[in-house]
């Protein structure tokens, strides 16, 4: 049985849906003459380096903590993992709020459309024909490339989408986009580290392994005589 046919009001074309794609391309070209005018070298804010340097530690811990006595291993997960004060815990970036839908489109569409046109509403018996703002906003982002090319040519710094696959290659900022969700998935992954002293028995090793001492004098003893 179909559910009750959910109604758009017509205000949101007027100032919604066609503000966005005004609004996104009049700051693409705002970009493009802003960088023109400040161009330099990008660099990271101390929160990004942070971040990534935290995400490094905790990576090489969880690599590399076999490798230190247990007790230092436990003291470091403490502080990254700790339930009440953690890190990971504590800190909390960049909290995105929840996306309206914003238009629809006119013909029907697989449930396979939903997570590129519904980002930001997590509703599975919503029709997959609705679109949300932040997948109208990407959607113009992308859609925008050929009229920027058009009007600034080829190499323009208007291509948002052009800095988004920098991003995600690494290019620009060796950092995720969601630093709550890399922490969390950190996260996880530390909890489920337990410590596995390497060193347990290298003493033993070291005192029961043949090194060849015998062989090795009797080799250097017969080179020195000839």
């Amino acid at each position: 049985m179909a559910g009750p046919e959910l109604l758009l009001d017509s205000n949101i074309r007027l100032w919604v849906v066609l503000p966005i794609v005004i609004i996104t391309f009049f700051v693409g070209m705002i970009r493009h003459y802003v960088s023109i005018l400040l161009q330099s070298d990008k660099k990271l804010t101390q929160e990004q380096v942070s971040d990534s340097q935290v995400l490094i530690r905790s990576r090489v811990l969880r690599e590399n903590g076999k490798y230190i006595p247990k007790q230092s291993f436990l003291t470091r997960k403490y502080y990254f993992n700790n339930p009440e004060d953690g890190f990971f815990k504590k800190t909390k970036r960049k909290v995105v709020p929840p996306s309206p839908m914003t238009a629809k489109v006119p013909f029907p569409l697989t449930l396979r459309f939903k997570p590129m046109l519904q980002q930001g509403i997590e509703l599975l018996t919503l029709d997959a024909s609705w679109v949300s703002s932040a997948s109208w906003y990407f959607l113009n982002v992308f859609g925008l490339r050929s009229i920027y090319s058009l009007i600034l040519g080829q190499d323009n710094a208007a291509d948002q989408s052009r800095m988004m696959q920098e991003q995600m290659t690494g290019a620009a900022v060796a950092m995720p986009a969601d630093t709550n969700k890399a922490f969390k998935t950190e996260w996880e992954a530390l909890e489920l580290t337990d410590h596995q002293w390497a060193l347990d028995d290298v003493e033993e090793e070291l005192m029961t392994k043949d090194l060849h001492f015998e062989g090795m004098f009797k080799k250097e003893l017969q080179t020195s005589i000839f």
